[in-house]
């Protein structure tokens, strides 16, 4: 009898085990490639002493005005609270600043063009920026970088990088490396940042319940064409169009009756449906295809699907920070 009683207490204690097993391993699926990521890299600078670079403040809350530049011409993020990863370079399109290498990178296979004269901020220093072909990157460190699965900061040589991957780990690159890491990295970030943004109700999708804040039409019916606003407040403003959304910036105070300070201004990629800042895209309007509200601009975040939608339906292609409400209708 006592050994049946050892037999049944050793089998519990076994299946207890397997258990707790299965569940760590269903846990480990459920938190996704993102977390098991993180947990690798965290055990990994554990093992090899690396300090959390938690004192260095990035994004800045009160920054100084390192850049004229307000925001990001790719995904509208404020410069100067990202200054520590802000480059800036010339392109065929004109001189831009960007919030950081990935935007950078993102411009350039977006536009087709690459970036030329390229300055980079230090991370240590944002109030200097040195020119990329001089800098030294350190990739992967414990120090926050921006719009990246992996952080990518500059140094003003590769004697300053080893230091700072001394205390905080990582990889010492030169820009082209860290340039073509950022470039590589582009499909699955957009993914990430996309779940990302809507996780942390940046970006909110619109109900069924939810009206155009121009129109009163439902902006879940047009779900190729719907637009919003993040307002500082937290509050979102939906709209059923980009012609809408135009239309309201034109003349916000038509449609509310509080000022609405924009913290971040979304739309609905017209290629593949996902939602992306409005400053980034190229925007076709005049062409065939009508939206909610008849004439409409359609967002496409690479130049070439854009070139190549004019070829067939008509139009011509210009910037967000060029549409007017009489530049939809007009090209009609």
């Amino acid at each position: 009898m006592f050994r049946q009683v050892q037999l049944m207490l050793q089998i519990q204690k076994n299946l207890r085990s397997i258990i707790v097993i299965c569940c760590m391993a269903v846990f480990m699926i459920s938190s996704g490639s993102t977390s098991q990521l993180c947990a690798m890299e965290h055990d990994q600078m554990a093992m090899k002493g690396v300090k959390k670079a938690s004192a260095i403040e990035h994004p800045m809350m009160n920054p100084k005005m390192y850049s004229t530049k307000k925001r990001c011409p790719n995904c509208g993020m404020m410069i100067n609270m990202w200054a520590r990863t802000r480059h800036s370079f010339t392109h065929p399109e004109g001189d831009f600043t960007t919030c950081s290498i990935r935007c950078m990178a993102d411009k350039a296979v977006n536009s087709g063009e690459n970036p030329a004269n390229g300055q980079v901020a230090l991370y240590l220093d944002p109030d200097k920026m040195v020119s990329v072909k001089k800098a030294s990157y350190v990739i992967g460190s414990s120090a926050k970088g921006t719009m990246t699965m992996k952080s990518k900061i500059a140094f003003e040589n590769k004697q300053a990088a080893e230091k700072f991957a001394a205390t905080y780990g990582g990889q010492i690159v030169a820009f082209e490396g860290a340039f073509a890491a950022a470039t590589q990295e582009l499909p699955k970030s957009k993914m990430m940042i996309d779940k990302k943004r809507k996780k942390t109700g940046k970006i909110k999708e619109p109900t069924e319940k939810d009206h155009c804040g121009v129109c009163g039409m439902y902006p879940a019916r047009f779900p190729n064409h719907n637009s919003q606003i993040w307002a500082k407040s937290g509050k979102i403003i939906h709209f059923c169009s980009i012609k809408c959304l135009i239309n309201f910036n034109a003349e916000p105070e038509k449609y509310i009756k509080e000022p609405v300070m924009a913290k971040m201004t979304w739309v609905t990629l017209y290629s593949n449906g996902m939602y992306e800042s409005a400053f980034g895209p190229y925007y076709v309007v005049g062409s065939k295809i009508q939206g909610p509200m008849g004439a409409e601009a359609l967002p496409f975040k690479a130049k070439k699907a854009a070139e190549e939608f004019v070829k067939i339906q008509g139009g011509k292609i210009v910037s967000f920070s060029q549409l007017t409400p009489e530049l939809i209708m007009d090209n009609q």
